[in-house]
């Protein structure tokens, strides 16, 4: 079982492009306005927006606890960059914390307060995906 985090970051006037050939992230993913999601999108409707998502974590084991640790500090990292993405046309920031589901029945995570202050502060949203891999 693994986990995850993801910073995302997207708007629908913001110039990913521009932005990233001066940015201090490392993007592992970039959309741009107009794009077609091949995923979850049978109508086949174009991205409204453009942005990026950067990979903030990947280590540990089950679970979020290294998670948390690792997104604060990221988030004290780059506290005055994403400040700046909305002054760069971002309107729309958010942690995607990702753990991989086993056998168990319910699963429960905790995020502490400390976490969740300074993601309101960003006016960042939050995403807990919960995922099951097929063994076998």
């Amino acid at each position: 079982m693994g986990a995850f985090c993801l910073f995302v970051a997207s708007g629908l006037n913001f110039d990913v492009d521009a932005y990233l050939k001066s940015s201090p992230f490392k993007a592992r993913s970039v959309f741009r306005k107009g794009d077609i999601p091949v995923k979850d999108n049978p109508k086949r409707e174009s991205r409204p927006d453009s942005g990026f998502v950067v990979l903030v974590s990947s280590e540990g084991g089950p679970g979020l606890s290294a998670q948390v640790g690792l997104a604060m500090q990221f988030l004290s990292k780059y506290e005055k960059e994403i400040s700046r993405l909305k002054l760069q046309g971002v309107d729309n920031m958010l942690l995607d914390f990702g753990v991989e589901l086993g056998d168990e029945i319910q699963h429960a995570e905790y995020l502490p307060p400390e976490l969740l202050a300074v993601m309101a502060r960003f006016g960042m949203g939050l995403i807990f995906s919960a995922v099951r891999i097929p063994r076998g």
